[in-house]
This record gives C-alpha cells, sequence and structure tokens, in this order.
C-alpha cells in the first residue's frame, strides 16, 4: 500500500488510506491477516443535483485527528458547504455526511460517480446481495425483493452498478466485508467490474425530500473475521451483524397467537359473525391454556371486505354492528387474554364508494401516501375510525406500496415512504399503536423502522436472520395450502385468515365459486373454516407458532442453507435446528423440541406437548422442570381434560400422545 500523499488513519486492527486532497478512501489493510482491498482512484467526481463536479471547483479544508480525519468541502458559487467526516474505531471505519449548509436551498442530491467505497480484486470470494425487480406494473408498481449470490470468479460481469438493499462478500478463510448505510431507499450499489472486481459504493443521497431535510447520511465499511463464533467468515456473519443494528420489535408479538378472522365478503355472504368470533377466540384460549391473542378481523367495515374504502368509520351491520363488536372486544380482552384488532386498507380507494378522492390518488391508481399524509386526509380518517372503534395496541394495514407516486409533482418512492407511509407509523405510533402488513409485499426497503409484523413472510429466506425478533411473524409458504413439515420447522405464525363457515366450492357454490374465485384452483378453502377445520387449526398453532414463540426466546446466531434444506443455530449452538430432506429435529442441549411432527415446546411454567399422528416414548425435560412435581392435562377447545397415560422420572417423562390431542405439562409448585 503506496503511504505517501495521504491520510492514514490506523488502529491494531485497521490501516485506512485516504487521499490527502479529497474526501476518498485509497485503500484497506486489515492487519489480523494481512487481507487488502481498495477504494475509488483519482478519476471519479461528486455529483451535485444530477451534474458531475470536478474537484477543482471545490475548496477543500482537511483536518485530522488521531482517530479520524474531516474534509471540509464547498462549492462557492451555489453557496453549498458540507463535512465528510472519516472516523476509525476497532474493524469499522464510520463515514458520515454532515453539516450541510445550504442557504439557498440549492442542494438536492448527492452522488459519487465511479467513487467506490470499497473494491475487491480477490476473485475467490463470495457475495450476496438483496435488492428488488423492476416495478410490476400489474400491482401498483411494485418492486419484489430478491437476492443474488455466487462466486465473484464464476457470476457474469455488470455494466453498470446494481442498486441494493443490504449486501456483502465474503471468503470462509478471511474476512466478511460490507458497506452499511443509513439512507433507507437502495442506499448502496453493488457491481462485478468488467475487471472482476467487486465495487460497492453509496447509491445517490437524496437530501431534500420535498420540504423535508433528510438525517445525516452514515455508512460504515465493515470488516468480520467471525461474529458468531463458528470459525468461518460468512453470510451468517453479516446478517448476524446487522441483526444488532436493528432495535427489537414490539415485545407484544413475541408470544401472541395472532391471526386474522375473516368476517364478509360481499360475494360469500356472511361468514362469521363477531359473536361467532368469540367463539373462535374462546376456542384457541382453551386449547392453548391461555396464551395471549392478537386478533384482526377483517370485513368489519361498511358492507365487508374491501367495502368503504378509503373510509374506515362504519362497522358492518350484517355481523352484528357496532354493539356486537364492542361487545367482543370487551370479553376478548376481560375473558380471553386477547386483543382485538382490524385488517384495513390505507393503500385502496374505491369510486363507487361516497368517501373516493381523486385528489390523493397516485399514478398507478393506488392512494398516494405523500399526498395523503400532506393533505392531512388520512389522519382524519384514522382519527374517526378510532373513534368508532377501540383501537389498542396494534392494527393490521394490509397493503402499504411506497410506489404509488405522482411523476407531474415529482412524487417518487421516497416522497412516498418519508412525506407519506413513515409520518402515517408515527401517527400511530403517538396514539401507542403499533403497525403490521401483508409482508415485504413488494416494498423496496428494510421494513423494520415501519412495521412489527408480517402476515406473509415473502423476502427471501436468507433474511430471516436478520430481521429476527425484529419483524415478527410471517408465515412460510403458501398460506391457502397445507403446510409442510419444513416450513413449520422454521417456525411460522399462522398466515391463513380462519373463518366460522367455510369459504370453498361445496359451501358456496359452482356459479359463485366460479364467477369470484375462478383464480383459486384448489380444493381446499380460502380460509381455515372453525366448524370444518379444527383439527388443521390446532396443528399450525402447535407444530408452527408455538415453535415460533420458542425461537423467538433466543438469538438466531448461524442461518446456513444445506442440500434439501436449513441448518439453523441459536445461541451459538445451544439450540440447533435439522430442517433438510423433509426431516425436522431440533434439540437444546439434550432435550429434544421437535422431532418430525412431534412437538414437546417449553412456555414459561409450562411444556406444550403434541404429535400429528401420535406416539409413545420418553422426553427429556428441560432443566428447569427436572426432579419437580408436574401436572398433566390434555387440551381442547373446551379446556383441561384428564391426563393421557405417563410416567414421570427424574429428568424424563414417558408421554403417550395420541394423534392431535394437545398435551399441557405444568409446574405444580407454580399453578395459582
Amino acid at each position: 500500500m503506496q503511504l505517501d500523499s495521504a491520510i492514514i488513519l490506523e488502529n491494531n486492527l485497521l490501516v485506512v488510506e485516504l487521499y490527502a486532497d479529497r474526501p476518498i478512501i485509497k485503500g484497506y489493510r486489515y492487519k489480523p491477516n494481512d487481507e487488502k482491498m481498495t477504494g475509488a482512484g483519482k478519476d471519479g467526481v461528486l455529483v451535485i443535483n444530477n451534474m458531475p463536479t470536478p474537484w477543482n471547483q471545490f475548496d477543500i479544508k482537511i483536518e485530522k485527528s488521531m482517530s479520524g480525519a474531516n474534509y471540509n468541502i464547498s462549492l462557492p458559487k451555489c453557496n453549498l458547504s458540507f463535512d465528510m467526516n472519516f472516523t476509525l474505531k476497532d474493524n469499522i471505519l464510520a463515514i458520515e455526511l454532515k453539516n450541510i449548509q445550504d442557504p439557498k436551498k440549492y442542494l438536492k442530491t448527492i452522488s459519487w460517480k465511479n467513487l467506490p467505497i470499497l473494491v475487491c480484486d480477490n476473485t475467490e470470494y463470495n457475495f450476496w446481495r438483496l435488492s428488488t425487480g423492476e416495478p410490476d406494473s400489474t400491482s401498483g408498481g411494485k418492486m419484489w425483493m430478491r437476492e443474488l449470490g455466487g462466486q465473484i470468479k464464476s457470476s457474469e460481469i455488470e455494466n453498470t452498478p446494481f442498486p441494493v438493499i443490504y449486501g456483502s462478500i465474503y471468503h470462509p478463510d478471511k474476512l466478511c466485508v460490507f458497506v452499511h448505510s443509513s439512507y433507507p431507499l437502495f442506499p448502496l450499489t453493488h457491481q462485478i467490474t468488467p475487471e472482476k472486481h467487486y465495487a460497492i459504493s453509496l447509491n445517490t443521497y437524496q437530501y431534500r425530500v420535498r420540504d423535508q431535510i433528510m438525517p445525516p447520511l452514515k455508512a460504515q465499511v465493515v470488516f468480520l473475521k467471525d461474529e458468531n463464533g463458528d470459525g468461518k467468515s460468512d453470510l451468517s456473519d453479516y446478517c448476524l451483524w446487522l441483526n444488532h443494528q436493528i432495535p427489537d420489535g414490539d415485545s407484544i408479538y413475541h408470544n401472541s397467537i395472532w391471526y386474522k378472522i375473516f368476517l364478509d365478503l360481499p360475494a360469500t355472504g356472511v361468514r362469521t359473525t363477531f359473536s361467532q368470533a368469540q367463539e373462535i377466540i374462546e376456542a384457541i384460549y382453551n386449547v392453548t391454556d391461555g396464551l395471549p391473542q392478537i386478533v384482526y378481523l377483517v370485513g368489519w367495515q361498511y358492507e365487508g371486505h374491501d367495502t368503504g374504502y378509503p373510509a374506515m368509520d362504519k362497522v358492518n351491520e350484517h355481523i352484528g354492528g357496532r354493539e356486537a363488536l364492542l361487545q367482543l372486544v370487551k370479553a376478548s380482552k376481560e375473558l380471553f387474554n386477547t386483543i382485538i384488532s382490524y385488517h384495513n386498507n390505507i393503500d385502496d380507494a374505491y369510486p363507487e364508494y361516497e368517501a373516493w378522492d381523486n385528489t390523493i390518488i397516485g399514478d398507478c391508481g393506488n392512494i398516494s401516501h405523500c399526498l395523503d399524509a400532506e393533505s392531512g386526509k388520512i389522519y382524519k380518517r384514522l382519527t374517526d375510525m378510532m373513534e368508532t372503534v377501540p383501537v389498542e395496541k396494534t392494527i393490521h394495514f394490509d397493503n402499504a406500496r411506497i410506489t404509488s407516486g405522482v411523476a407531474s409533482k415529482n412524487i417518487g418512492i421516497m416522497e412516498e415512504l418519508e412525506c407519506g407511509l413513515r409520518p402515517i407509523i408515527e401517527f400511530m405510533r403517538r396514539h401507542g399503536i403499533t403497525v403490521t402488513t401483508e409482508g415485504q409485499n413488494g416494498i423496496p426497503i428494510d421494513c423494520s423502522p415501519i412495521f412489527q409484523g408480517l402476515w406473509h413472510y415473502d423476502p427471501p429466506m436468507t433474511t430471516a436472520q436478520i430481521w429476527h425478533r425484529k419483524i415478527m411473524g410471517g408465515g412460510w409458504g403458501d398460506h391457502t395450502g397445507p403446510q409442510s413439515r419444513f416450513e413449520l420447522g422454521l417456525g411460522s405464525s399462522i398466515h391463513q385468515d380462519f373463518s366460522y363457515l367455510p369459504i370453498d366450492r361445496e359451501s358456496l357454490g359452482d356459479e359463485i365459486w366460479d364467477k369470484y374465485f375462478h383464480w383459486f384452483d384448489r380444493p381446499s378453502g380460502l380460509t381455515l373454516s372453525f366448524v370444518k377445520d379444527w383439527d388443521e387449526i390446532v396443528d399450525r398453532i402447535y407444530r408452527g407458532t408455538l415453535l415460533y414463540h420458542f425461537y423467538l426466546e433466543h438469538e438466531m446466531t448461524n442461518f446456513q442453507r444445506v442440500p434439501d434444506g436449513v441448518r439453523i443455530e441459536y445461541d451459538n449452538k445451544e439450540i440447533v435446528v435439522e430442517n433438510a430432506n423433509n426431516h425436522l429435529r431440533v434439540t437444546w442441549g439434550d432435550v429434544i423440541i421437535a422431532d418430525d411432527d412431534d412437538r414437546f415446546i417449553p412456555c414459561g411454567n409450562a411444556i406444550y406437548a403434541y404429535s400429528l399422528a401420535g406416539s409413545e416414548c420418553d422426553w427429556i425435560l428441560p432443566e428447569r422442570f427436572r426432579v419437580k412435581e408436574l401436572q398433566v392435562f390434555t387440551l381442547s377447545k373446551n379446556g383441561k381434560g384428564a391426563p393421557p397415560d405417563y410416567k414421570l422420572e427424574k429428568d424424563r417423562i414417558h408421554l403417550k400422545l395420541e394423534p392431535r390431542i394437545p398435551v399441557l405439562l405444568l409446574l405444580a409448585s407454580e399453578i395459582s
């Protein structure tokens, strides 16, 4: 590494070389294994408001300290100045663009043309990136998440940089290296250059978003040797590091069984009344011995599901009306440990309804959140809803695009996010309410600062480690088909609506089914019916949801794809999930938590046991249950029942499980 005419930052792990006359990184050396990487050459330029600006037009003053360097950069002709600050600490070079002085309000964007922050020329490194596809015109411009990875030397070159949400390069024997940025929308670009180098750059920073000023841009160049202690430097180290940067999500989603109850759709008629919803809630309360629930009601408003939008201020009379809803909320909270909330849609609006408002509609035909928030109309609608029905702690916004912009008004994705969706979410938070949504669902950002939970888990599977305990819930796989052993073994919240009556061809008849549901070509129903599919409901809870709750109590420290499946470790191998070749085994030390379709899941002072096909075997008890008196019950929709055959020993229990009959083991000393 050439050190002449340079600014050198150095500690016991890293040496970073900066150019002495401009805020550009020239190179790095990671001392523990002498691994070297480069930065940019001198041919790159800053791009101000889409105009490449030669370096000789800037006045640059540099201040050097023991651990950093600050470049004060001014563009006199525009009366613009800002700082680029570089600080070295341990294994991280921190970069911050700050102190922007722009009295003429000239600055809109800053870009870095041919100025990568990090370049790797070792083609033996692997890469991984999380990004999206192009806007989908059939779904209101949604941008569906995609992942791409491989070894640099065997991957195709890219003529232009590719915008990414997250991404890293790694070599198991050397390093995991990446750039992390605070910018919310495609913060970085990655590129396999024609020279087969891997270049990571900052993407365009939009400083002004409508009348808002974005926070200072912060980025970190991070060198990881082994974050999770498995002796390798790989993608899991990167995902775990990212996970540590994201605050934990709202704890109410950690141990609640949360699901939707489908009430009414005009095409199908009433499928569940408010009183029937209470029957479902009570049954699940009983079959889980009172575990907390969160229930989102679908079709609670106007004439049923998707009716009345954009308004949300009238309770559906077909299913009991407002008084019946209030009774359901009260009984659920007082008797069944359940929060009642609502499935709403803040994206969709329909001209046939009285509340239709063309002034808030974006180019894709959906509501522009930016226009809606700036006009104040969304806050009026949400306030009207909260004055009509009680809303406590949580709500579900089923669609939440940020791609319904208005080109003629310069409203794009950033405007939809920063001036629309984010202020709406903050409005709900000020009312003590956090928000869940349908899925990543074509939203081209890390959703963890916005949403606390997902209904479906539709991002790439690799991201499970990034968002473990950060964005809760999200069922795996096809929510309208039978859940596979693999999907349930990953830990899955319930992501198919429940209803009292079925919604299928048999119950609705061929004419209605073919008219409204011709797109659904499976014999199973759209929902899980309480009167028809109770066993399947219990199965989803015990094989999927309770296992997921167990996982949420622990840190996911390693996630690896293996042939035909995955291997996941929690708490540094204390818990191991082997889920491959249609076999599932979850161990917690010497305790078996899951064995194919059998479960033995500790939860507080209880253990929940379950078998899909029935079993008879010894189960080793978790440590706190050993040499203790236990009370054993079967559970059903009616509550506790007679115990199964069992024999308790010091550290284990011999237990006979009948097919699909849950069993509860309780510490006798903790039973009130």
